[in-house]
């Protein structure tokens, strides 16, 4: 069962120099297995540096971020995430080849590609596909990875009304047990995840601190 937890975590940009900019502030934060955790902020506010940090591929400037007690920059394997620009990450040519290489168990393949309307795409070059349709493969990617921590960044942005339910639908199948991150500035549309977890979070980040909210 993972445990997600950080520990004083600061992140400076140019830490050490006089051009020095806070980006996160002794941010403590315990994020149990289950856990579905939406974090809200606005531009500038840290959301994507924290996204950074809890994927790995930030280090803190201070303190720690760990996966069961093991950093989480040195276990890439436990971690699924999805880029708002989602084509950054596709590396295989056809949809059916990216989700072919990406997935610990083929037999979850069919049961997303339905819920995410992918059939149609699936023998579909990566370059032939819109922003939303290569955001629909992204995710089908995080999902059959079976990750113990899924990061989802800004997963609704600029889809339609159907695309955000086609998503919503397709995460009812991540493993109950694996934590669910989503970094947004839109609250609303992304809230109906809380409620397909153990636990649904709401953390809003301001400044590079945090606060927690009970879910409405």
């Amino acid at each position: 069962m993972a445990l997600l937890e950080l520990r004083g975590v600061r992140v400076a940009h140019a830490a050490g120099t006089p051009w020095e900019q806070p980006a996160l502030d002794r941010i403590d934060l315990r994020i149990e297995a289950g856990n579905r955790v939406i974090i809200v902020g606005g531009n500038g506010s840290g959301k994507s540096t924290l996204m950074s940090v809890l994927s790995g591929l930030i280090v803190p400037t201070e303190g720690s971020c760990e996966l069961d007690h093991i950093p989480v920059s040195e276990q890439p394997d436990r971690v699924a995430l999805l880029l708002q620009n989602t084509r950054l990450q596709l590396t295989r040519p056809t949809v059916s080849e990216e989700l072919e290489d990406m997935a610990a168990d083929a037999s979850l393949i069919p049961g997303v590609v339905a819920k995410l309307g992918l059939g149609p795409l699936l023998n579909r070059r990566i370059d032939e596909l819109s922003g939303g349709q290569q955001r629909r493969v992204g995710l089908a990617t995080a999902i059959i990875r079976r990750a113990d921590l899924m990061l989802l960044d800004e997963p609704m942005a600029g889809l339609d009304a159907k695309s955000v339910a086609g998503l919503l639908s397709a995460l009812e199948v991540v493993r109950h047990d694996a934590i669910v991150v989503v970094v947004t500035h839109d609250f609303e549309t992304t809230e109906p995840l809380l409620h397909q977890g153990n636990v649904g979070r709401v953390i809003e980040i301001t400044d590079g601190a945090i606060t927690e909210r009970e879910p409405t």
